[in-house]
């Protein structure tokens, strides 16, 4: 098998070390590849990046694998293209319009589709997932106690340098009062939030 990889973040060396090749574009790895499997964070970036455009550069017979997040697709554009091209099919775990909750409605006429493989989210939900979570957070927490030094090299998503001195996140029961109980305690500790 020929990978191909587009990324940002090219690290030299590692293209050979791990048998791929760098894309010189994304165009140049959208028209070369039977298979697009998307690892891209969800940020303002990448939202709606699966659009037609994106999706007409593809192989007609190709196969888009997405399990980053519903937010990088236009869902019209690829219902539209899923229609189109009958040799082309996208697997998924991730959908826009997700219910937040274990329960809850849930329509999309893209998880409807019969060229769609949809599955649920439940990446980190496997035992290999969970004992790889579970062996991070010790190597991380053994670190920090022989160095004092944090690891956070595989944080996701990691929040930017404030200049603030301090942020509190509150998380409070959706009863009347507690919120407005809440400020009077800052205000009693003369707390300017």
């Amino acid at each position: 098998m020929n990978v191909i990889v587009h990324t940002r973040t090219k690290q030299p060396g590692l293209d050979k070390k791990l048998g791929f090749r760098y894309a010189d574009s994304i165009d140049d790895l959208l028209t070369n590849s039977d298979i697009v499997s998307l690892h891209t964070p969800a940020t303002a970036d990448t939202k709606g990046m699966i659009n037609s455009a994106f999706l007409a550069k593809m192989k007609k017979n190709s196969l888009l694998i997405n399990t980053v997040r519903g937010s990088v697709v236009v869902d019209d554009d690829l219902f539209g293209h899923l229609e189109a091209e009958p040799g082309f099919w996208y697997a998924t775990d991730v959908y826009n319009g997700e219910p937040t909750g274990k329960e809850g409605p849930f329509e999309n006429k893209i998880a409807m589709h019969p060229r769609v493989f949809g599955h649920h989210h439940v990446g980190a939900s496997t035992k290999q997932a969970e004992g790889a979570i579970g062996d991070e957070a010790v190597r991380i927490i053994r670190k920090f106690t022989t160095s004092g030094q944090v690891d956070n090299g595989n944080c996701v998503n990691k929040a930017q340098i404030d200049e603030k001195l301090h942020s509190i996140s509150i998380r409070h029961l959706d009863n009347v009062g507690v919120l407005a109980h809440v400020f009077a305690c800052f205000a009693k500790a003369e707390w300017n939030v």
